[in-house]
């Protein structure tokens, strides 16, 4: 019996460039490589990709902290 390789086995579409990926024994999954994972999380660290949320009211409540003293 031959070892496995990493090509053996599921594969995916890499969420960053549509490329396949095996999804065994593939330590960036579910991205190709090291570069759509880090490419990926820059986005998200740059606020890129946002969440739904409720809409914020026109007027926030006051703070309950006390000022910060400026400087």
């Amino acid at each position: 019996m031959a070892p496995e390789t990493p090509a053996a086995g599921p594969h995916v579409r890499c969420p960053r460039c549509g490329n396949e990926a095996p999804w065994t024994g593939n330590p960036h999954r579910p991205f190709c490589g090291l570069t759509c994972r880090l490419i990926d999380l820059g986005q998200w660290l740059d606020e890129r990709y946002r969440l739904a949320g409720d809409t914020l009211p026109d007027e926030l409540p006051p703070d309950d902290r006390p000022p910060r003293p400026r400087e």
